[in-house]
Protein backbone atom coordinates (compact mmCIF):
# COMPACT_ATOMS: atom_id res chain seq x y z
CA UNK A 1 0.00 0.00 0.00
CA UNK A 2 1.37 3.35 -0.90
CA UNK A 3 -0.33 6.56 0.61
CA UNK A 4 1.00 10.15 0.37
CA UNK A 5 1.13 11.76 3.16
CA UNK A 6 -1.81 13.64 4.48
CA UNK A 7 -4.01 11.63 2.07
CA UNK A 8 -6.33 8.35 1.46
CA UNK A 9 -7.32 6.24 4.17
CA UNK A 10 -5.16 3.09 5.32
CA UNK A 11 -5.81 -0.35 5.65
CA UNK A 12 -4.97 -3.27 7.13
CA UNK A 13 -3.11 -5.38 4.35
CA UNK A 14 -4.20 -8.60 3.09
CA UNK A 15 -3.00 -11.40 5.20
CA UNK A 16 -2.46 -9.60 8.36
CA UNK A 17 -4.37 -10.85 11.26
CA UNK A 18 -5.02 -10.27 15.01
CA UNK A 19 -2.48 -13.43 15.61
CA UNK A 20 0.24 -11.95 12.98
CA UNK A 21 3.46 -10.98 15.47
CA UNK A 22 4.39 -7.53 14.58
CA UNK A 23 7.48 -5.70 16.19
CA UNK A 24 5.77 -2.72 18.60
CA UNK A 25 6.18 0.17 16.81
CA UNK A 26 4.53 -1.53 13.73
CA UNK A 27 1.69 -2.31 16.12
CA UNK A 28 1.45 0.35 17.66
CA UNK A 29 0.23 2.23 14.50
CA UNK A 30 -1.66 -0.59 13.08
CA UNK A 31 -3.82 -0.59 15.89
CA UNK A 32 -5.09 2.58 15.17
CA UNK A 33 -5.89 1.56 11.43
CA UNK A 34 -9.26 0.72 10.95
CA UNK A 35 -10.13 1.02 7.14
CA UNK A 36 -12.34 4.37 8.34
CA UNK A 37 -9.94 6.92 9.64
CA UNK A 38 -8.09 9.12 7.08
CA UNK A 39 -4.18 8.61 7.59
CA UNK A 40 -3.65 12.17 9.40
CA UNK A 41 -6.25 10.90 11.82
CA UNK A 42 -4.22 7.25 12.30
CA UNK A 43 -0.90 9.53 12.01
CA UNK A 44 -2.20 11.69 15.11
CA UNK A 45 -3.49 8.90 17.58
CA UNK A 46 -0.61 7.29 16.91
CA UNK A 47 1.99 10.11 17.62
CA UNK A 48 3.43 9.40 14.32
CA UNK A 49 4.15 11.53 10.85
CA UNK A 50 1.61 10.37 7.75
CA UNK A 51 4.88 8.95 6.62
CA UNK A 52 5.64 7.00 9.34
CA UNK A 53 1.91 5.50 9.23
CA UNK A 54 2.27 4.15 5.21
CA UNK A 55 5.99 2.98 6.41
CA UNK A 56 3.95 1.11 9.38
CA UNK A 57 1.70 -0.19 6.97
CA UNK A 58 4.19 -1.48 3.94
CA UNK A 59 6.42 -3.54 7.26
CA UNK A 60 3.06 -4.96 8.49
CA UNK A 61 2.48 -6.02 4.71
CA UNK A 62 6.04 -7.62 4.57
CA UNK A 63 5.50 -9.05 8.21
CA UNK A 64 2.20 -11.00 6.66
CA UNK A 65 3.89 -12.10 3.65
CA UNK A 66 6.15 -13.49 6.44
CA UNK A 67 4.10 -14.83 8.58
CA UNK A 68 1.93 -16.48 5.16
CA UNK A 69 4.97 -18.16 3.82
CA UNK A 70 6.00 -19.75 6.97
CA UNK A 71 3.12 -21.44 7.19
CA UNK A 72 3.56 -23.48 3.41
CA UNK A 73 3.98 -26.63 3.10
CA UNK A 74 7.82 -27.33 2.76
CA UNK A 75 8.96 -27.45 -0.70
CA UNK A 76 11.97 -28.91 -3.48
CA UNK A 77 13.10 -25.34 -3.58
CA UNK A 78 12.18 -24.07 -0.11
CA UNK A 79 14.13 -26.90 1.19
CA UNK A 80 17.34 -26.09 -0.87
CA UNK A 81 17.01 -22.43 0.17
CA UNK A 82 17.40 -23.40 3.50
CA UNK A 83 19.92 -26.47 3.01
CA UNK A 84 21.98 -23.65 1.65
CA UNK A 85 21.64 -21.21 4.50
CA UNK A 86 22.58 -23.86 7.45
CA UNK A 87 25.52 -24.91 5.06
CA UNK A 88 26.59 -21.40 5.35
CA UNK A 89 26.45 -21.62 8.53
CA UNK A 90 27.70 -25.26 10.22
CA UNK A 91 29.18 -26.31 6.48
CA UNK A 92 28.25 -29.69 5.16
CA UNK A 93 26.56 -31.05 8.65
CA UNK A 94 24.00 -28.24 7.52
CA UNK A 95 22.53 -30.58 5.00
CA UNK A 96 22.03 -33.73 7.47
CA UNK A 97 20.66 -31.61 10.06
CA UNK A 98 17.92 -30.05 7.13
CA UNK A 99 17.24 -34.21 6.25
CA UNK A 100 16.72 -35.33 9.98
CA UNK A 101 14.67 -32.09 10.54
CA UNK A 102 12.45 -32.79 7.82
CA UNK A 103 12.35 -36.71 8.60
CA UNK A 104 11.41 -35.89 12.10
CA UNK A 105 8.24 -33.37 11.10
CA UNK A 106 7.07 -35.92 8.16
CA UNK A 107 5.20 -35.14 5.17
CA UNK A 108 3.40 -31.77 5.39
CA UNK A 109 5.88 -29.99 6.93
CA UNK A 110 5.63 -26.46 7.39
CA UNK A 111 8.13 -24.06 6.55
CA UNK A 112 7.95 -22.46 9.80
CA UNK A 113 8.72 -26.05 11.81
CA UNK A 114 11.32 -26.36 9.45
CA UNK A 115 12.79 -23.15 10.47
CA UNK A 116 11.92 -23.67 13.73
CA UNK A 117 13.45 -27.38 13.96
CA UNK A 118 16.52 -26.12 11.94
CA UNK A 119 17.22 -23.05 14.83
CA UNK A 120 16.58 -25.40 17.77
CA UNK A 121 20.03 -26.86 16.84
CA UNK A 122 22.01 -24.13 16.13
CA UNK A 123 23.86 -21.63 19.30
CA UNK A 124 22.70 -18.34 18.99
CA UNK A 125 25.49 -16.74 16.80
CA UNK A 126 25.08 -19.55 14.50
CA UNK A 127 20.95 -18.73 14.29
CA UNK A 128 22.12 -15.21 13.74
CA UNK A 129 23.69 -15.99 10.55
CA UNK A 130 21.31 -18.44 9.62
CA UNK A 131 18.40 -15.57 9.84
CA UNK A 132 20.59 -13.42 7.84
CA UNK A 133 20.94 -16.05 4.76
CA UNK A 134 17.38 -16.63 4.94
CA UNK A 135 16.35 -12.45 4.69
CA UNK A 136 19.09 -12.58 2.08
CA UNK A 137 17.38 -15.11 -0.26
CA UNK A 138 14.02 -13.57 0.97
CA UNK A 139 12.43 -16.62 3.41
CA UNK A 140 12.71 -14.49 6.48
Amino acid sequence: MTLEAGAGTPSWPPGLGDETPLPFAVWRVLHHVDGVRPLAEVARLARVTPPEVAEAVAQAARWAGRASQRGQPVTEASARVVTACVTAVLGPMGTFLVEDALDDLGNGATLGALLSAVAAQLGEAQVQAFVRGLRERGLA
